[in-house]
């Protein structure tokens, strides 16, 4: 009971340091948002996270910050996020009018980014040029400018899975990781009022924090420090160095102590460690020569004649040893401070301490998790529509061939040239015409969608005679309960058989639930295995979806012992050869595809099967039904 109450102390006590963390980068952010980049917090919406976000406000609007903090909407357009022609204002004025953007109207703020898992590529490389210039650059519309907008980013991480994580461009220019999902609010303290600085601390900081100077020891301490965590980013370098100073400013420090290299690598590299930092290895003892004689040294002589050495004599103890004692410690750290070595060893035990302990076992299976490019998720692959999906901009051209005319984007294209193109009517003794807007062949813009094909997973079930003395009904229930998460996400289904000697699509594309589900509860089982058939017309039916528009994925549940060839004839060595050259001419397609093997146990015939064929192999020779629909949800991830 003792240990089980030490134990519950100690994980009290952790989650109190991750929030007093979590709190001090709220305070440094309001001291440089730009130079720290920001925060990932990775928190769902909850009364942890709200109160984490309550504190930030009160503390940025300590530090002279604008309230509400701007917030940056899903899908923003190009023009609301780095600005354009304000149309309003130069119809009215006749000349062009530019209005800024959200990053320009968040220079000097902080921008909070809801769900930033799911925030588009070009939006993020927009707030990624504008932190790494500090500047926005606008060049659209006939005009061309640059606008101040020097902000940090609190990017909300919403994500359920893993997997789903921000870009990691974001990642690399932000100083601070906060994992906010590990706390309740029963882990809170009751106020946070405690911990609020004073409004002179803040501005001291803000002012005061590019005066701080490194000693070369600290500089050398951190990239040694980096060094032994694996950080091999020179940005991670940049903003621990950043962070330590404003912990110096906030301290009216004038230059950065080992303390401050101690807080500033727990808050931003320890986060981002790779490995655990190696101890250094033991000095080698110098081996005294062998002696010439030929007399056997008395280390080398038989143990049981030598006597035991006295023991050592304990000397008395110093009475002035305790008078000295704090002497002695200061001494040690004036030491410290001398001797780099001794620096970053005190600086690198710090950082280990703050390295979570699951945190190497979490990369690898984020490693592991992580989807090859060009390949899509749960969703389907993305392509460039003119009817309906996301907004992505607009391109010149005509309103043609079912093309959307885009009026607003073709009266901003047509503003800037007002001018010229009356100069010219006036020039040519024409008449110009009075509140008309002159619109030229060049102006006309089409609008452009961004949508995801609709996904159809297939699964190949065999229903043979070895499959179903077997795994046929684990196989049925797994495919159940894949169909149930198919239908969430409106994916198509389609159920395909094979035994004896044919293969049978037994339930065509739909995205009908009811359907799937009478169709694989009649699924009989017995006879042969003809899985050359079923490679053949599983690759023809994914084939066949893809030209009407489908992203294909294939699940094959077998055991992948073929006997029956391609022509009907039994018999294991021709099937498995028929087998063997269909897989082969299928491995041809870019298909995403997983090859289940339900045997008992996990034969090599179905492992070079999926070789040839291009699949994620995963043996499943003990799990039940939602074992087996778990396991294939993850390998279509990481297929």
């Amino acid at each position: 009971m003792e240990n089980l109450a030490q134990t519950q102390e100690i994980s009290k006590s952790a989650k109190l340091e991750t929030w007093l963390r979590a709190l001090q980068v709220a305070q440094l952010l309001a001291i440089h948002p730009h130079g720290l980049g920001g925060v990932i917090l990775r928190a769902r919406s909850g009364p942890v996270r709200d109160r984490w976000l309550s504190y930030l406000n009160t503390v940025a609007q300590l530090g002279g910050m604008r309230l509400p903090l701007r917030k940056m909407p899903l899908g923003i357009s190009d023009e609301n996020l780095i600005g354009g022609i304000d149309l309003d204002q130069t119809l009215r004025t006749g000349k062009a009018v530019l209005r800024q953007g959200l990053l320009a109207q968040c220079d000097q703020q902080l921008l909070l980014m809801p769900m930033a898992e799911r925030v588009e590529v070009g939006a993020v490389a927009k707030v990624v040029s504008a932190l790494d210039n500090g500047f926005i650059a606008i060049e659209r519309d006939g005009q061309s400018r640059r606008i101040e907008s020097r902000f940090g980013v609190v990017a909300l991480d919403e994500g359920i899975e893993d997997d789903e994580q921000p870009n990691e461009k974001i990642r690399q220019r932000t100083a601070f990781l906060l994992n906010l999902d590990i706390l309740g609010w029963r882990d809170l303290p009751e106020t946070d009022d405690d911990f609020l600085p004073d409004t002179q601390t803040l501005q001291y900081a803000r002012e005061n924090f590019s005066a701080v100077t490194v000693s070369e020891d600290s500089l050398n301490a951190l990239v040694g420090v980096a060094e032994q965590l694996g950080v091999i980013s020179i940005r991670a370098l940049n903003l621990a160095m950043n962070t330590a100073k404003c912990l110096a400013a906030f301290d009216r420090e004038d230059e950065v102590t080992s303390m401050h290299l101690q807080q500033a690598i727990a808050l931003v590299l320890s986060p981002r460690a790779t490995r655990l930092p190696q101890s250094a290895p033991p000095e080698e003892e110098e081996i005294p020569p062998e002696p010439e004689s030929d007399e056997q040294p008395e280390s080398e002589q038989d143990p049981l004649d030598q006597e035991p050495p006295p023991p050592p004599e304990t000397p008395p103890p110093d009475p002035s040893e305790d008078q000295n004692r704090n002497e002695d410690e200061g001494e040690e750290q004036e030491n410290n401070a001398e001797n780099p070595q001794a620096l970053e060893d005190e600086i690198l035990e710090a950082a280990q301490a703050a390295i979570p302990a699951d945190l190497l076992a979490r990369l690898a299976d984020l490693a592991d998790l992580k989807t090859p490019k060009g390949m899509g998720g749960k969703t389907g692959a993305i392509k460039v529509g003119r009817i309906r999906g996301r907004p992505l901009g607009n391109i010149p051209g005509m309103p043609e061939g079912g093309k959307t005319l885009s009026i607003i984007d073709t009266l901003r294209a047509a503003v800037p040239w007002q001018a010229v193109r009356r100069a010219e009517m006036k020039a040519a003794g024409k008449t110009i015409p009075l509140g008309k807007i002159l619109i030229r062949k060049e102006d006309f813009r089409i609008k452009r969608y961004q949508e995801r094909t609709q996904t159809l997973t297939m699964f190949i079930v065999d229903a043979s005679g070895s499959s179903a003395m077997h795994r046929l009904a684990e196989a049925k229930g797994a495919v159940e309960l894949l169909l149930a998460e198919c239908y969430v996400r409106r994916d198509q289904v389609a159920v395909m058989s094979f035994r004896g000697s044919v293969a049978e699509l037994v339930l065509a594309p739909t995205r009908s639930l009811v359907k799937a589900k009478r169709a694989l509860s009649g699924l009989p089982g017995g006879g042969g295995t003809p899985l050359s058939r079923a490679i053949d017309e599983s690759f023809e039916v994914a084939s066949a979806s893809m030209r009407k528009g489908l992203t294909p994925a294939l699940v094959f549940l077998t055991d992948g012992r073929a006997n029956i060839a391609k022509d009907g004839s039994p018999g294991r060595p021709k099937a498995m050869e028929d087998a063997q050259q269909s897989a082969r001419a299928a491995s041809h397609y870019s298909f995403k595809s997983l090859w289940i093997d339900t045997s008992p146990q996990a034969r090599d015939e179905g492992k070079a099967m999926a070789a040839m064929l291009g699949s994620m192999y995963l043996p499943l020779p003990n799990a039940g039904a939602n074992e087996v629909s778990q396991a294939i949800m993850q390998g279509l991830k990481k297929a």
